[in-house]
């Protein structure tokens, strides 16, 4: 008799363990899950995320963290990954760029950089995200002075001739990435900016079209 019941609480608590276990959506248990891999959200694109680590600002030209070899990481989103934040299940639309997350992922991730890997799970650590950015391509123009300093100009890709080139300001990393790209007139350039209420954007981001 008392082998059937230690046999009985044996079951029970295995039963326990494997809900407790699943109570998240991910198996405690399970032998595919590292992680976690902790970071901002750099881009979203695609059913996937692009996750740098060591960065306090997702503002940054890509040259600076990619020359730093900070850690980054391509993780695809599916169905199955479970997304939380504060402890509830969201859907994915409740990513955004700039949050800071842990990723909880496959065992193996491709050794490219940035690596690539399947998340299983995603914890939103800081739902605060970074202010809304534009992603655009032209020709680089040259550079105009007037009160507001030294622009930027470029010519927007797609518009019509008659159409101004536009002026843009740019941050003090783009100002040393742009030194080094040595730009000549009418090179392809593609850019990130943001809003700025002095100039057509502020420029974050900016790198040559290599053809």
């Amino acid at each position: 008799m008392t082998k059937k019941i230690l046999l009985f609480a044996a079951m029970i608590l295995a039963a326990f363990m494997a809900v407790s276990g699943c109570a998240d959506g991910v198996p405690e248990d399970n032998e595919d899950m590292a992680g976690p891999i902790s970071g901002l959200i750099y881009t979203i694109e695609d059913s996937r995320i692009l996750v740098i680590g060591g960065i306090d600002d997702v503002n940054i030209p890509q040259e600076k963290w990619f020359e730093s070899g900070n850690r980054a990481v391509y993780f695809s989103i599916t169905d199955e990954t479970v997304i939380e934040v504060n402890g509830e299940t969201v859907s994915a639309e409740r990513l955004a760029r700039g949050q800071a997350v842990d990723v909880f992922h496959e065992g193996f991730l491709a050794e490219s950089y940035p690596e690539q890997g399947g998340a299983l799970k995603i914890v939103i650590v800081n739902a605060d995200a970074a202010g809304e950015y534009n992603t655009d391509s032209g020709k680089y123009i040259g550079i105009t002075v007037n009160g507001e300093g030294e622009l930027l100009e470029i010519k927007i890709s797609g518009v019509p001739d008659e159409i101004p080139s536009k002026l843009f300001k740019i941050t003090d990393e783009v100002r040393e990435v742009f030194a080094g790209l040595e730009l000549e007139p009418e090179e392809d350039i593609i850019f990130r900016y943001l809003p700025d209420s002095e100039s057509d954007g502020l420029i974050f981001d900016l790198s040559r079209i290599v053809n």
